[in-house]
């Protein structure tokens, strides 16, 4: 006897009236939920035979930078480089994605397999940040800029934790600010839940961040994500192809770039609770005084 199918939620009901994925027929079912993000809302669905993720934007995505228009661009680009998952349906005004589902296991650096890994991710990302597609540039520190204009103009009470975490960082921002940095195709948010091992290779997921900037911001996100070793951080360097006291120097910059950014974001998106009760921002702030602390040298 067959189970009933539970209807499907609203948002998702919509979709599929408007699309259904190629050569299925019949109504698609919900498989599993894999997160109610922080700008999306993402489901594993069936139909028929054939897998596939759903990922329902929300309307908070464009206050915290997401450009919609820019991120169709590059999710096409992803896939021609072979490191994003093919794309079967797109509507950047609804912040719509739907993309196959890819067997893999969460991106793991550690143990004997480390080295490979590693090698791995620098190849994926020498090939992302060399390609010249024309979107939009990003400054990581005019993002924290604008990110601390808001939390003062519109959070008072949070704006003093906010102006401390800044004055801490004040010194590496200006050596950041005036540093040498080219113009790459950057992700901008490479944490462990966007990247995946499949059995073709590294795939990369959550393109919404991505702007043309500094490519050792995607490195830096990799290293202080991962926790990477100094030796594994200076491997990863070498296998991108940058050595040298200098290439650690930019890559200490924008490892506390990574922190001090990632704290003020879960300042603004969490407004309603208290700093002590997230987590994720208690942690951010943690790394980030370590990090000042020890220098780039650690």
């Amino acid at each position: 006897m067959n189970t009933p199918q539970r209807p499907l939620p609203r948002a998702l009901a919509e979709l599929f009236s408007r699309w259904q994925p190629p050569g299925e027929s019949g109504a698609p079912e919900l498989e599993a939920v894999f997160s109610a993000g922080h700008s999306n809302r993402t489901f594993l669905m069936r139909h028929g035979e054939r897998r596939f993720v759903v990922r329902l934007g929300s309307r908070s995505a464009a206050g915290l930078g997401v450009d919609r228009q820019a991120e169709q661009k590059v999710l096409a680009c992803a896939e021609r480089l072979g490191i994003g998952a093919p794309v079967l349906y797109c509507d950047p005004a609804r912040g719509t994605l739907v993309t196959d589902y890819m067997e893999s296991r969460a991106l793991r650096i550690e143990g004997i397999g480390a080295e490979r890994v590693i090698d791995a991710l620098a190849t994926a990302l020498h090939r992302l940040h060399a390609e010249p597609l024309d979107i939009p540039a990003v400054n990581i520190a005019d993002r924290i800029r604008t990110y601390a204009r808001d939390l003062q103009a519109e959070d008072p009470r949070r704006w003093p934790r906010a102006r401390r975490l800044l004055g801490s960082c004040r010194l590496v921002m200006e050596q950041y600010r005036f540093g040498r940095k080219l113009s790459a195709l950057c992700h901008n948010d490479l944490v462990a839940t966007n990247i995946l091992e499949t059995p073709a290779g590294i795939r990369i997921l959550d393109w919404e961040y991505t702007a043309r900037g500094d490519p050792f911001f995607d490195l830096a996100t990799l290293c202080e994500d991962q926790g990477l070793s100094t030796l594994d951080r200076q491997q990863l360097l070498l296998a991108y192809g940058e050595i040298g006291d200098a290439a650690l120097e930019r890559l200490y910059r924008a490892r506390v770039l990574y922190r001090l950014l990632s704290a003020l974001w879960f300042l603004l998106r969490h407004r309603r609770a208290k700093p002590e009760s997230i987590p994720a921002l208690l942690r951010h702030e943690q790394a980030l005084e370590q990090l000042l602390r020890v220098g780039p040298g650690e």
